[in-house]
């Protein structure tokens, strides 16, 4: 799942993950992550930081707090890798990034977590 209010971004970053053989849902904002996930299971998370309505923080200590332990990959250009120490996520991309980095980050922590059964 990307969680991204840069729709560009997020169609871009979805299409890179999709070419790399993944399934992708996308939410423009950390409610819409949130409603989504109601009816879905993800494997990881890709979460930026600064959005509307919800923004990045409020969703990852929103989806602690319903005990979903999907790993979370933090990118963003606002302190990706300070966000990722204060909260506790699995990982951090820092932005502008190359599409390899980010297959290779989402590949690197399905390898760690193992996908989760739907």
């Amino acid at each position: 799942m990307i969680v991204d209010d840069d729709v560009n971004l997020a169609r871009l970053l979805r299409t890179i993950l999709r070419t790399a053989g993944y399934q992708v849902l996308t939410a423009s904002d950390g409610e819409e992550a949130l409603r989504m996930l109601d009816d879905a299971s993800v494997d990881v998370i890709v979460l930026d930081l600064r959005m509307p309505r919800m923004d990045g923080r409020e969703f990852f200590r929103e989806l602690k707090a319903r005990r979903n332990h999907a790993p979370v990959l933090i990118a963003s250009a606002y302190g990706a890798r300070t966000a990722q120490l204060e909260l506790g996520a699995d990982a951090a991309i820092e932005k502008p990034f190359e599409p390899d980095r980010l297959v290779d980050a989402v590949t690197e922590l399905l390898q760690q977590t193992g996908p989760r059964p739907a």
